[in-house]
C-alpha cells in the first residue's frame, strides 16, 4: 500500500499520519467485542393547527428537550403514530395526512367521510394496526378509520353528549384508550363529574368509560383546554394545551401529577393541539452525503444512524454496512466535510475535513463479521477531536464516516470508506 502522508486523524500522535500505518496496525489487532445495543428512544410528539409555521415538536423524554419541526406541510388537529410502519398520521379537519418518522414533507391521503358526508376529526390514535379518531361533533364517539378508502366507522358512542374529548391515545399493553375531556358538564357512568382524563375500554364485552384523573390545578385554577394527549407505556399520561404551557404529566403509579413538568415549545395561542407517544428507537437520524467507492463485495459501504439527534439525550448509534466480511474498521467524526479521493492510497473517498477524530478506544474498533456490518453506540459527551474529547451540544453539526480494511485483487491489504453522514443536533 502506498504510504503517502496526509493530515488525517488528530490524536495524541503527530498531526501528520499515514493511512497505511494505521491500517497495518489494524491487521495486528485482536477481534474486539461489538458495541452494546442502542437504548430505546422515548419521545412525545406534539403539534398544533398553526397555519403560519410547521409548529410540531418532539419532546425527548430522557432529556426534557423539545425540537422541531418533525414534519412539514401539515397542521395537527389530531396526531397518531404507527410504530410498525414508522409513520405518523395527522389531520386538519377532514384532511388526513401521513409522514415518516424520519421527517420530511407530509403526504396528503385525502378527505375523510362518514356515511358519504365529510367528517372532520379533532383527535387521532393508533392501536393494533387500526387508526381511530373523534369528531367532537354529532355523533360524539370513537370512530375507526380506513386509511385507504378514507372512510370512518362509528365503533362507540360516548355515554353523554356533554363530553368534549380533544386528545386521544392508547396504552399499547392493555389496549385502554385515554382521552382528555374539557367539559365541566360531563358525568361518567360512575357519577364522576367534570374535566379530566377519561379511560375507555373499547375492547371489553361491555365498553367501560371512567373519568379517572381530574385536570391539574395551576395557581389554584383547574386547566380547561387540553386538546392533545400522549400515553407513555411507563405509566405516564402527557397533556398538551394549545398554547405555551407545561406538558403536564400524570404519573399513574403515584396517582399524582408531576410537580415540575417540561414546557412545550408552542409559540402562541392556537385553536387545536395534538399529541402522541412514539417509540422512535428505529428512527433514522442524519443525512448521507459524499458517495462511497465500491469495495470488494461489489457494493459501496453505507453509514447510517439510529436513536435521537437530541444532544442531551446522548442516544445515537452509528451503523456501517455493505463491507467485506470479517474485516476491521472504526468510525470517524468531524465538524467539517470534504471529498478527498484515495487519501494515503486508500481505494475510497475521505468525506471529512478539518479536525478528524477516531473512535479507537477500548471496545470501539470493530469487526464486520460474517454480515459485513458493525455498529457503535456513541457517548456524545466524549467525542474524539484533536487529541482530546469534546461534548456535542445542541446546534452543532457533526459528520461521521467509517474506515475499514479491504483486500486487493491479489489479497494485498487495502482500505476503503463508507459514505458520509451529517447530523444536526438539537
Amino acid at each position: 500500500m502506498c504510504s503517502v502522508s496526509v493530515k488525517l486523524f488528530i490524536s495524541p500522535i503527530p498531526i501528520t499520519q499515514k493511512i497505511s500505518t494505521d491500517m497495518q496496525r489494524l491487521l495486528l489487532l485482536p477481534i474486539l467485542g461489538l458495541a452494546a445495543a442502542p437504548l430505546a428512544t422515548a419521545q412525545v410528539f406534539y403539534g398544533t393547527d398553526s397555519a403560519t409555521a410547521d409548529e410540531n415538536f418532539r419532546l425527548d423524554v430522557a432529556s426534557g428537550v423539545s425540537a422541531g419541526p418533525v414534519f412539514t406541510g401539515s397542521e395537527a388537529w389530531g396526531l397518531a403514530d404507527d410504530d410498525t410502519a414508522q409513520l405518523y398520521y395527522m389531520n386538519d379537519g377532514a384532511t388526513l395526512r401521513t409522514a415518516p418518522y424520519s421527517g420530511g414533507a407530509a403526504t396528503t391521503l385525502g378527505g375523510l367521510t362518514y356515511n358519504g358526508a365529510v367528517r372532520s376529526l379533532v383527535s387521532l390514535a393508533h392501536h393494533n394496526g387500526v387508526l381511530y379518531g373523534n369528531p367532537n361533533i354529532s355523533i360524539e364517539g370513537m370512530y375507526s378509520i380506513d386509511v385507504v378508502a378514507l372512510t370512518t366507522n362509528l365503533v362507540y358512542t360516548f355515554s353523554a353528549s356533554t363530553i368534549d374529548i380533544g386528545g386521544l391515545d392508547f396504552d399499547p399493553a392493555t389496549g385502554l384508550a385515554y382521552g382528555s375531556n374539557d367539559s365541566t358538564g360531563y358525568t361518567d357512568p360512575q357519577g364522576t363529574i367534570g374535566r379530566g382524563i377519561i379511560v375507555f375500554d373499547l375492547f371489553a364485552p361491555v365498553i367501560t368509560e371512567v373519568n379517572t384523573y381530574p385536570y391539574p390545578l395551576v395557581g389554584g385554577a383547574q386547566r380547561t383546554d387540553v386538546d392533545g394527549l400522549a400515553f407513555d407505556p411507563a405509566g405516564v399520561v402527557y397533556m398538551l394545551e394549545d398554547e405555551p404551557q407545561p406538558l403536564h404529566r400524570y404519573i399513574i403509579s403515584a396517582s399524582m401529577y408531576d410537580a415540575a413538568p417540561p414546557m412545550n415549545s408552542i409559540t402562541g395561542s392556537r385553536v387545536f393541539s395534538a399529541g402522541t407517544y412514539t417509540d422512535a428507537s428505529g428512527t433514522s437520524v442524519g443525512t448521507n452525503y459524499c458517495p462511497a467507492v465500491v469495495n470488494t463485495t461489489g457494493a459501496a459501504a453505507n453509514i447510517s444512524a439510529s436513536g435521537s439527534d437530541i444532544a442531551a439525550s446522548n442516544n445515537l448509534t452509528l451503523v456501517a454496512s455493505n463491507m467485506p466480511q470479517n474485516q476491521f474498521g472504526f468510525f470517524l467524526a468531524s465538524m467539517s466535510q470534504a471529498s478527498v479521493p484515495n487519501p494515503g492510497g486508500s481505494n475510497g473517498t475521505l468525506c471529512l475535513g478539518g479536525t478528524i477524530g477516531r473512535y479507537v478506544g477500548a471496545g470501539q474498533i470493530q469487526n464486520a463479521g460474517a454480515g459485513g456490518t458493525f455498529s457503535l453506540a456513541l457517548n456524545l459527551t466524549q467525542t474524539p477531536a484533536g487529541g482530546t474529547f469534546v461534548a456535542i451540544i445542541a446546534g452543532q453539526t457533526w459528520n461521521f464516516q467509517a474506515w475499514f480494511r479491504d483486500t486487493g485483487p491479489m489479497g494485498q491489504p487495502e482500505s476503503n470508506f463508507t459514505n458520509g453522514l451529517t447530523v444536526l443536533f438539537n
